[in-house]
């Protein structure tokens, strides 16, 4: 058995030798059948021009990338002296890393060549993986250089330049900009609508306002105004006045104290 586990790891060694490709941080990539003909199946697979498809959770690149460019930033701030030429300088910190490179798809000479299965998959990743917005999942560029091994992000930038195409149209080539922002963990964002509800505002009063007007028109319930009046110092609701300026608290809150 350790024999033709061997076996199967050279030939694939031999088909796959320095393949590049992108593989989801969040799972292991997935494979196919064990054995010599499964490590042969799996190694053939991703051969060029086969245009066999890739694990799910990975992407093999069809060509390896003739360059790639890594990038990072520190941010610093200048404070001017009278004696001290150029001023002193503050670090405000480092930016996220980022690795950009260019692909090149091509499936020319496949019978029925499509380069847009790969091409799709780097589409979904920069999607939320659900309708409750969970964020795009992170991934790894894998191709031999070491100072990678730690490093994982999020697919921030995609241009996708279509150039050769079958009679029916289909994508025979493709060139495809892409750009990786490095990134320990996504979050799910606050959606704006209801974040802006959260936010404490000020509001002036004008001639003919009353506080259960305020709370109406800032919060949308009248009966809201004690936690106008209480955000506010307030102890009589009838002597507000024209000019005053009012904190109005988020919505949340109020609902809370009403």
């Amino acid at each position: 058995m350790d024999l033709v586990a061997g076996a199967a790891g050279a030939v694939a060694g031999l088909l796959l030798h320095g393949k590049a490709k992108l593989v989801r941080a969040d799972k292991a990539a997935g494979g196919g059948g064990g054995g010599l003909g499964g490590a042969l199946l799996n190694a053939a697979a991703s051969a060029v021009g086969l245009g066999a498809k890739d694990a799910d959770d990975e992407m093999t690149f069809m060509f390896n990338p003739t360059e790639y460019r890594i990038s990072q930033s520190v941010s610093i701030t200048r404070h001017d002296s009278l004696s001290l030429p150029g001023g002193t300088v503050e670090y405000l910190g480092t930016s996220a890393m980022t690795v950009s490179m260019q692909l090149f798809f091509d499936d020319f000479a496949s019978a029925k060549g499509d380069v847009t299965p790969k091409i799709s998959k780097l589409i979904k990743w920069q999607m939320p993986q659900d309708k409750d917005g969970t964020p795009p999942p992170l991934v790894k560029f894998q191709w031999g250089n070491k100072q990678l091994d730690g490093f994982q992000g999020v697919i921030t930038q995609l241009n996708i330049n279509y150039t050769v195409f079958a009679k029916d149209g289909t994508p025979l080539q493709a060139k495809v900009d892409l750009t990786i922002e490095g990134a320990a963990e996504l979050k799910k964002g606050t959606n704006p609508t209801s974040h802006a509800l959260d936010m404490r505002r000020v509001h002036t009063v004008v001639e003919g306002e009353t506080i259960q007007s305020v709370a109406y028109s800032e919060l949308g319930e009248p009966g809201y105004w004690r936690a106008i009046a209480d955000a506010n110092g307030i102890d009589d609701p009838l002597r507000v006045r024209p000019g005053q300026a009012l904190l109005i608290p988020s919505a949340t809150d109020a609902a809370r104290d009403a």
